[in-house]
């Protein structure tokens, strides 16, 4: 059995973050699902996504939630007999980009990190744009979500780790209980 319904949901999220970032300036090359808690940036030796750019959605936790969305429902569970009506899915998306590192005699200067800054600027419009996107999919009654809600967390960026930079934020999506 295929979980159609959480991987059309994702595929909508990621369709909507590749669009917005598509339209940036410097798109990232690479865009596509991940999995875990932390995105590896996957520099090889042949090949560097964090440099090339890599756009991600990730599948996080997965709770029954209704009355009380995003937030998990225990009490309609302790007192009910009922499945839960709804679930509620946290999809985490970002974009890692390489952070300036300048070279073997100087660090990067104020252009280096002003083109940094332009970047993640960018990339942050393009995930604000996603959460709009993934809010009018929802909404859309074509889509077969009526009833559903969709609760955008904050942006925040990660430390620069390996030389990568990372601007990201989460989604809690509401769907339909339809497994039991």
């Amino acid at each position: 059995m295929t979980d159609t319904q959480t991987i059309t949901i994702a595929q909508a999220v990621l369709n909507c973050l590749c669009t917005n970032l598509n339209a940036n300036p410097n798109p990232p090359m690479h865009c596509c699902f991940r999995v875990g808690t932390e995105v590896a940036f996957d520099a090889g030796q042949q090949q560097d996504l964090c440099c090339e750019g890599l756009a991600y959605v990730t599948m996080g936790d997965i709770f029954p939630s209704v009355s009380s969305f995003p937030d998990q429902d225990i009490i309609r569970q302790v007192q009910g007999s009922c499945a839960p009506p709804a679930w509620a899915v946290q999809f985490d998306l970002g974009v890692i980009r390489c952070a300036p590192t300048g070279d073997e005699n100087y660090p990067p200067d104020c252009t280096d990190w002003g083109t940094a800054f332009t970047t993640m600027a960018n990339d942050a419009q393009a995930l604000r744009k996603t959460a709009c996107c993934v809010r009018n999919w929802v909404m859309d009654p074509a889509n077969n979500m009526i009833g559903m809600s969709v609760v955008l967390n904050r942006q925040s960026s990660s430390p620069i780790q390996g030389g990568c930079m990372e601007r990201k934020m989460s989604l809690v999506v509401q769907m339909k209980n339809c497994d039991c």
